[in-house]
């Protein structure tokens, strides 16, 4: 191997195809050259390597006739009775390969890969990775998009030289050492409001209740601070906490703590009438660095909404910006995750989905090994915050098992 790892990736090598060929069917006919197996494996190389399908299986082709050179034909007097097939050293080409992934339907792909990243959850479950309570994050990740406007395209702030995102929402663990991605969900153009958003979430927290997580908190940013969000978390029974905007009363509240230096927690409502939400308002100063020239008193405080009881928000106040600072952990998730999603320029909107809900599943895999490994090597991985395997050398190990074995057809016995 490559960074000395064997047993431990190679059986997660044969779980996650195993598991990718039992859950993601692509459309196949008996005559096809390529199977359904095939094409997942052209998926997963060109996830792993971070590339586009026409340089990406270009690429793959060479790499497998080094490592699998035609042997010289000789002559033979007597036929075998099993000859071994050689291994495939052929791909297909790229029109070929998104041809069959444009076969799939979109609801039904979507169920199919909810399914697997499920049953990887499941599998870390049963390693132990949920024994404990886990803090959850939610946030909102938008991948730069340079094609026409479509149903799944938003607008927002220029950025990477363009103004149109594709918008995922995305619930992940950001406890330290199990940082796996529950569920992620496409928004919509015109989707981002708020009551859009409550369904949203609400579709997240059904996700973690359908796992049987034990959550211990739930943390959101200032896009958040809604008070259709704040009420949709009250009727989900999870402990939260949410960034909240110094404006408007909130703004009131901060100056009234800093001058009279008391009501660090107090009692909060936002709305009217049946829409009307209540909830407890704690209030922190910051430590800032005096790198810029501080022109309102306000930049030093913050304030956060969360459904603590009164005298239990009291209790933990000053550890309050230590829980919400564990909401960073989805930030280094989305840094990662470029790292495990094929790339594309298609405008094919059903692409872009397949290559994102494949890229959580590959993600959650590396979570996965990493996991395995601090156990095999006698550490708590709940309290471990540092990383066995880095992604890259994840992906560099993966793609090894992949070229030697992946395409190999093994033995007469295993051919299909």
């Amino acid at each position: 191997m490559v960074h000395g790892i064997n047993r431990s990736l190679m059986w997660l090598f044969t779980f996650s195809l195993n598991l990718a060929q039992k859950h993601l069917q692509i459309p196949t006919r008996y005559n096809a050259k390529y199977q359904s197996k095939d094409i997942i494996r052209f998926l997963t190389y060109l996830s792993l390597q971070n590339n586009y399908a026409h340089s990406g299986l270009r690429r793959l082709t060479k790499k497998l006739r080094q490592t699998h050179p035609k042997k010289p034909k000789q002559k033979q007097t007597t036929k075998p009775k099993h000859q071994k097939q050689p291994p495939q050293t052929s791909n297909p080409d790229s029109d070929t390969f998104l041809y069959r992934l444009n076969q799939l339907n979109r609801h039904t792909t979507q169920t199919m890969l909810t399914n697997l990243n499920r049953a990887v959850l499941k599998k870390a479950k049963q390693q132990g990775a949920f024994t404990k309570k886990v803090t959850l994050a939610i946030d909102i990740t938008c991948l730069p998009y340079y094609g026409k406007l479509t149903h799944w395209v938003n607008g927002g702030k220029p950025k990477q030289g363009t103004t149109y995102f594709h918008t995922w929402a995305t619930l992940r663990v950001v406890s330290a050492g199990r940082r796996f991605t529950i569920k992620a969900l496409p928004i919509k153009r015109g989707g981002q409001d708020a009551a859009a958003m409550a369904k949203t979430l609400t579709q997240l927290l059904e996700e973690a209740k359908h796992l049987n997580l034990k959550v211990d908190l739930i943390l959101l940013d200032k896009g958040f601070s809604w008070q259709e969000i704040l009420h949709q978390l009250d009727q989900s029974g999870y402990k939260y906490l949410v960034a909240l905007k110094k404006e408007g009363q909130v703004k009131k509240v901060i100056l009234d703590y800093f001058v009279t230096k008391k009501g660090r927690v107090r009692r909060f409502s936002k709305g009217e009438g049946r829409t009307r939400v209540q909830f407890n308002v704690t209030i922190h100063r910051f430590k800032k660095r005096r790198c810029k020239p501080v022109k309102n008193i306000l930049e030093f405080y913050g304030a956060f909404a969360t459904n603590l009881g009164f005298g239990e928000a009291g209790r933990v106040w000053s550890r309050i910006p230590e829980y919400y600072r564990r909401r960073w952990g989805i930030e280094t998730g989305y840094r990662v995750d470029g790292g495990f999603r094929a790339l594309t320029t298609s405008r094919n909107e059903k692409l872009r989905f397949v290559y994102f809900e494949y890229m959580v599943f590959l993600e959650n895999l590396w979570v996965l090994h990493n996991l395995g490994e601090a156990k095999r090597s006698g550490v708590g991985f709940v309290d471990g915050h540092g990383v066995w395997v880095t992604g890259d050398d994840f992906c560099e190990d993966f793609v090894v098992w992949l070229v030697v074995l992946g395409f190999d057809r093994g033995p007469p016995w295993l051919w299909d």
